[in-house]
């Protein structure tokens, strides 16, 4: 299995034919090729013009905003597609965007609206979301909660990875590398090297199956990002 032919495999189907659950694999996986062509514009020729990607960002953007909209939507699931909906922005640069998931983050995080910010949960998609929050606002709080939960990680739970999903590895690694760029810089040789060796054992474990379009969108995310760590 190598990216180019997962690429156009992907890039062939309509971001509407995704469920919700591919929708994070495919965005981070679409925004490590936008960071490849951006590093190495010959690459154009393999994986289209940057303009191509970004409009793929986009669409995904849109179907992330329709979600965090949507009532019906668990609350683990709205931190999710707001944490990927700000990271979004980064790439895609659309403030109505950005308005409605910052909205709907201090929805989350500040329900009374008061100022005083709680944490439903302390997941990985959270950690993403607080640090989102802490870029855009400079809410210092954000920040020192995003890195209360990756301490927790590190001290607690990275300990027992081999009890662990690889893709529930895979997404802590994403949010600690994620929290160092944001929040601060450290680590970033030992931390791209994990991420490595978690993408290369997730990827011996996935099987892509043509109506699997998570486990497609997953397998494209790790391989995205195994190829931009080893541009950099």
């Amino acid at each position: 299995m190598n990216l180019n032919d997962l690429y156009k495999k992907v890039s062939a189907i309509p971001i509407g034919d995704f469920p919700p659950s591919a929708l994070s694999g495919l965005l981070h996986g679409y925004i490590s090729v936008y960071s490849i062509v951006r590093v190495s514009p010959w690459l154009e020729d393999v994986y289209g013009s940057q303009w191509d990607i970004h409009e793929r960002i986009r669409e995904i953007a849109g179907e992330l905003a329709d979600l965090i909209q949507d009532p019906s939507v668990t609350l683990e699931d709205r931190v999710g597609y707001v944490a990927d909906l700000m990271e979004t922005y980064l790439t895609y640069s659309d403030m109505d965007f950005l308005d409605i998931a910052l909205d709907a983050a201090y929805g989350i995080i500040s329900p009374e609206r008061n100022g005083e910010i709680v944490l439903p949960c302390r997941t990985p998609e959270m950690c993403r979301l607080l640090c989102s929050c802490y870029y855009f606002t400079g809410e210092e709080e954000c920040a020192k909660l995003a890195k209360d939960i990756i301490m927790e990680w590190e001290n607690c739970v990275k300990k027992a990875t081999r009890d662990l999903e690889q893709l529930n590895v895979w997404k802590w690694l994403q949010a600690e590398e994620f929290s160092e760029n944001i929040i601060e810089e450290k680590r970033q040789e030992m931390q791209l090297g994990d991420m490595n060796l978690v993408g290369n054992n997730l990827l011996a474990g996935l099987k892509i199956e043509e109506l699997d379009l998570r486990c497609v969108s997953s397998c494209f995310d790790v391989l995205a990002t195994k190829e931009y760590i080893n541009l950099k």
